[in-house]
């Protein structure tokens, strides 16, 4: 049964993937981009929405609308947002140092980074990239270029001098008692010793010489693709998410009161197109999360009814501090927010709400994020 990523991190309650999961789902994903983009066209849809885990690993599920104006870069922009946000529980953005956090080695890292910041074009750049060692030799297909052909030469011969001469065996004098048979052992006793003689020539004279090794032709192996650090992308999705960055420890109630606002700002692109949740599970989690993101619930209710919110100013104080230690932060606070509801792109309301609301706040590994809200009587 195929369940999105996201799911997955909202049944973790924002806890991150490993490494080796994550990388997993790179190269499956990819593999998958790479067919859209070797057509020239771009899925247009990937997010931790789209991306499903499987049995056999991930599965980028088809977009539900073909994408007009999407490019194979920006599929990639999106997959490094869903890699960092399943390592570290949280989307990337511009005020967040994420390299710091999550579990990963300097190359991955650097990899996101070149990602993020649009240095590939296309998946097929990356997964040479991320993995080449992993690469069969067999299915890459050869650059075409003039390779200079290096002619081997044979190394000359050496052709053994004649051996010397046999001594020469008279023939006996006219009328000797010389048998036959004394006659033909003189001349192979003869003959063995020219052969040998001439071996043990041949032998010293090729001792004297100098041996003529060809010198081996050594070919370079071709560098392998390599990354160097860039900085993150200078865009920013979405409100000011500086909140999210505070730190765990001494988080103040004035750090609960910045990371509301951050929040207030964030609703701006998740309550109205691009409908980012992404970004808002970066701020929510428990309760709050689940009101947003699940079925029929408030950001699924507003794309269906064609609807979405425009947020204007708006103003925190805190009113009081209920409960505060090092997982939790219980404050009420008193909140003043501008809002004009559009439906079919015609706007059917503008109100200027006023109301106490008390927010939970808790510890969520190394970061804090609203837990639940609701309204002060």
């Amino acid at each position: 049964m195929a369940v999105s990523y996201r799911q997955i991190l909202l049944e973790r309650d924002g806890q991150p993937l490993n490494q080796s999961q994550v990388k997993l789902v790179l190269r499956q994903a990819l593999s998958q981009l790479q067919a859209y983009h070797d057509r020239q066209q771009a899925h247009g849809g990937v997010s931790l929405t789209t991306l499903h885990q499987v049995p056999h690993g991930c599965h980028l599920a088809p977009p539900t609308h073909t994408p007009t104006n999407s490019t194979p870069q920006e599929d990639v922009i999106a997959l490094a947002r869903a890699a960092i946000t399943l390592l570290t529980g949280y989307p990337p953005s511009p005020d967040w140092h994420w390299q710091a956090h999550g579990q990963m080695d300097a190359r991955l890292r650097t990899i996101l980074e070149q990602m993020l910041a649009g240095r590939f074009t296309q998946a097929g750049q990356v997964l040479l990239v991320l993995e080449p060692e992993e690469v069969d030799p067999t299915e890459m297909t050869p650059m075409r270029g003039d390779t200079p052909t290096v002619a081997m030469t044979p190394p000359p011969q050496t052709i053994p001098a004649v051996a010397p001469t046999a001594p020469s065996v008279s023939a006996p004098p006219t009328g000797s008692a010389v048998p036959l048979a004394m006659l033909l052992l003189g001349l192979g006793w003869g003959g063995f010793l020219a052969l040998t003689g001439g071996w043990m020539w041949f032998v010293l004279s090729r001792q004297s010489q100098p041996s003529e090794t060809p010198t081996p032709v050594v070919v370079a192996p071709a560098p392998s693709p390599t990354v160097s650090p860039v900085a993150p992308p200078k865009h920013q999705v979405g409100g000011g998410v500086a909140g999210v960055a505070t730190p765990v420890s001494h988080f103040s109630a004035d750090d609960g009161v910045a990371l509301v606002e951050s929040w207030l700002d964030a609703k701006k692109t998740i309550f109205a197109p691009p409908y980012d949740l992404d970004l808002a599970a970066s701020f929510l989690t428990g309760p709050a999360w689940r009101d947003v993101s699940k079925p029929n619930g408030s950001v699924d209710w507003l794309k269906t009814n064609n609807t979405y919110y425009r947020y204007g100013g708006n103003r925190v104080s805190l009113r009081r501090v209920i409960q505060a230690d090092s997982h939790r932060l219980v404050l009420d606070l008193d909140i003043q927010e501008q809002l004009s509801i559009y439906r079919d792109g015609r706007l059917r309301q503008t109100k200027t709400d006023r109301d106490t609301y008390r927010f939970d706040l808790r510890r969520v590994g190394d970061r804090w994020k609203i837990y639940d809200r609701r309204t002060v009587k």
